[in-house]
């Protein structure tokens, strides 16, 4: 069976490369030509853990594109993982979505199926149900299948995927996909079947419970410190209750990427429209939204006047091992120093991540991406560290002496006992602040 795959990000392409070890051909499609220029050349356009090695061992199996007809020519399933930006409302932009819809109306001549594993609207299944045709009139089956990835993870979590849901109410649509997905429900993966609207509304209920547990845990973090208690050892005994688990329940500078807050607000925006409010959903985006700026009035208070102090930022993407600085916190924390006259020396592990926050917070003799992590450092009054990346969790204290001018670490990750640095000023997340010795 032939498959081919819509947009080629963190979700498509991993999804291409597990059909095609699952033993289907795949037909591969974006109509971005730099990214299909360097897939052909077996280049990843992003960093996700183990891509470009599943890309090269699978190279015979999947054939990549950005002609438009070959791609909606070349099969009859079509998997779709289009992004759905949120809109200044907080509704969800389905212009890519609809691009699709437009094109299997113009191309598709046989039955076919087009299975979506963006994240949607609830309710779009169905209307799109009413309204697709093709130019022959063949029937096109609308198919949900979310997707439950976490970028840095993606590829494992496609290959091992916690559950399936399948949103279909067509016998034929549900058998095709137990075909496309047997080695996984043969292993023992959970899967459900379920009514389209019930499947689109599984991913909001996810992902904003993930939501609530993250602010939650950030909220309680403002009041452990002020109290003397260390949030790292309550949310330990915390996860031990299985009902409550570890997952999600460390404390930080909040949450970002591409799905959280995307996902909330569109939500809410459906929510208001029925006349509901989701309040647990609004506080949870209200911690977030400022959960940085506690962490920042830190900042200020043990550096004073910033003006000319120089701060190594580190970790520019929203996650460590990612290359996406979509919604990352960075932009705010670079932004806010700049603002109040430091000298900003930013640097990420990920060459497309330094590149892509270039972007966003523009280059200048008071802001420099450093390319190494002793760039960043040397000369540096603080450190501030917004990812988990491996680098960062590993700093060697010695080094930092030699490196730095300044005596000041200001951890957004929680990365060390407090104990840790013995020369350092060390800042965490709701946990008591470790003067030097």
């Amino acid at each position: 069976m032939k498959v081919t795959v819509i947009a080629l990000g963190y979700v498509g392409l991993a999804n291409a490369v597990v059909l095609s070890e699952r033993g289907f051909d795949v037909v591969a499609y974006d109509n971005d030509a730099a990214k299909i220029a360097e897939l052909k050349k077996g280049k990843a356009p992003f960093d996700e853990a183990g891509l470009s090695v599943a890309l090269y061992k699978n190279r015979k199996r999947i054939s990549f594109t950005n002609d438009e007809k070959e791609a909606y020519t070349s099969s009859n399933v079509f998997f779709v993982a289009v992004d759905t930006p949120a809109l200044p409302d907080g509704g969800s932009n389905l212009t890519h979505l609809n691009e699709v819809v437009s094109c299997v109306e113009k191309y598709v001549k046989e039955e076919s199926f087009l299975v979506i594993r963006s994240t949607v609207p609830v309710g779009t299944n169905g209307k799109l149900s009413a309204s697709v045709k093709s130019l022959s009139g063949a029937r096109i089956h609308i198919v949900s299948n979310p997707e439950f990835l976490a970028e840095g993870r993606a590829l494992l979590e496609e290959r091992s995927p916690s559950r399936i849901v399948i949103g279909s109410n067509e016998k034929a649509s549900r058998d095709l996909l137990r075909v496309l997905y047997r080695k996984a429900i043969s292993s023992g993966v959970p899967y459900y079947e379920m009514d389209p609207a019930s499947a689109e509304f599984v991913k909001y209920a996810s992902n904003l419970f993930l939501a609530l547990k993250i602010s939650y845990v950030n909220e309680l973090a403002r009041l452990a410190e002020p109290l003397g208690a260390d949030i790292g050892a309550v949310t330990l005994a915390m996860g031990a209750d299985p009902r409550i688990g570890h997952s999600m329940t460390k404390a930080g500078v909040g949450y970002g990427g591409a799905c959280l807050p995307k996902d909330g607000s569109a939500l809410q925006r459906e929510a208001k429209e029925l006349g509901f409010r989701l309040s647990l959903v609004e506080d949870a985006s209200l911690v977030n939204q400022t959960q940085p700026f506690f962490f920042y009035q830190k900042i200020v208070k043990r550096l004073g006047p910033l003006s000319n102090k120089k701060v190594a930022v580190l970790g520019l993407s929203f996650k460590a091992g990612t290359s996406d600085v979509r919604h990352t916190v960075a932009d705010y924390f670079v932004k806010s120093l700049l603002k109040d006259g430091a000298e900003v020396r930013s640097y990420d592990p990920s060459a497309k991540a330094r590149k892509a926050f270039s972007g966003l917070v523009a280059v200048s003799h008071k802001h420099i991406i450093a390319s190494t992590l002793e760039a960043a450092l040397t000369g540096a009054d603080a450190i501030l560290i917004l990812t988990e990346d491996e680098a960062f969790a590993s700093l060697d204290e010695n080094k930092l002496l030699r490196a730095m001018s300044g005596r000041f670490i200001f951890d957004g990750r929680n990365l060390y006992d407090t104990r840790h640095f013995r020369y350092f000023d060390y800042v965490s997340v709701g946990r008591a602040e470790h003067k030097p010795r």
